[in-house]
């Protein structure tokens, strides 16, 4: 087994190869994932993203076929999603974050403020030119809920491209197992991090989780956390703790997972149908429901649903 880890997207990222492979591989799927970080960044002058955010309501910006097509998914979940998933919220989860970090809640006339700087619609992609224009001064584009998925599935397709067959690439908790069977652990949201409340069988399929208790504070009594509503300007409270999604792109996943956090369960299921996904929810009161297709290949202390 060898093994590469490296800081990228804002968490630690792992690949794990299975068996006697190359090493050499690593450096190459390393290298392309901080391409993509710089391409992608929030913060960076020389990201492709923040130069659109600081062009918006002046000009298109000419971009890569990769934020292309990431920014064209963006769109098309937004429309599946009703407005839940909206990558223009960058305002909006900036102020969540600084709150997060002070310990400080924003002011109503903040959130609404920045719920003005917000919104799809005001993106414009233009296949032609090949280029993404923000239409309002002061939107945000913030690509950290789909961003890791992308990533993960671009490793992926690396290392399929050089034979390799069984392999773990674990993107920050978005994780794609390749080739033998492999029990991926999910967090217990109850519990300190690394305590497993569920762990699920795996091969050749993805699992990405999304959980409003990874980063929050509480004031007054009441947890405040960093998963958004773009339609309140507020963290979601849709009664999930977490999702856990379970399929073939992690893309796809790592949209749909942030998505139905705000949109919740009952609006989800369809969607997840749709997509022939299988999911683990854990609800603000404690409950595991998770959907018929997984019972055997899933193990968990503790009472469960299925459905």
């Amino acid at each position: 087994m060898i093994k590469k880890i490296f800081p990228a997207f804002g968490t630690i990222n792992t690949v794990t190869l299975f068996g006697g492979c190359n090493s050499s591989i690593l450096d190459k799927i390393k290298q392309t994932i901080l391409e993509m970080h710089n391409c992608f960044s929030f913060f960076s002058p020389d990201s492709e993203i923040y130069k659109i955010n600081q062009n918006a309501g002046i000009h298109p910006v000419a971009v890569s076929e990769d934020t292309f097509y990431l920014l064209s998914l963006a769109l098309e979940y937004a429309k599946e999603t009703k407005g839940k998933f909206d990558v223009t919220v960058g305002s909006i989860s900036e102020l969540w974050k600084n709150a997060i970090r002070s310990g400080t809640l924003p002011t109503e006339e903040e959130i609404k403020y920045c719920q003005t700087q917000c919104g799809i619609k005001n993106l414009e992609l233009d296949k032609v030119h090949g280029t993404a224009f923000l239409h309002k001064k002061g939107v945000k584009l913030d690509l950290g809920g789909i961003v890791k998925g992308y990533a993960a599935d671009k490793a992926r397709s690396i290392l399929q491209e050089q034979g390799i067959e069984d392999a773990q690439i674990n993107f920050g908790g978005t994780v794609i197992a390749m080739g033998k069977m492999q029990k991926i652990g999910i967090q217990n949201p109850f519990q300190k991090t690394g305590t497993t409340m569920v762990s699920i069988a795996l091969k050749d399929k993805a699992i990405v989780t999304s959980g409003s208790y990874e980063q929050c504070f509480f004031h007054q009594g009441k947890r405040f956390h960093h998963i958004i509503d773009p339609q309140t300007g507020k963290p979601s409270c849709s009664g999930l703790l977490s999702i856990s999604l379970i399929g073939d792109k992690a893309v796809t996943l790592d949209v749909l997972a942030t998505g139905i956090c705000c949109l919740g369960q009952e609006d989800g299921i369809p969607i997840l149908h749709k997509h022939g996904i299988s999911a683990v929810f854990v609800t603000d009161n404690g409950s595991v429901q998770v959907t018929p297709e997984l019972q055997e290949q899933i193990s968990f202390y503790g009472s469960i649903m299925y459905f």
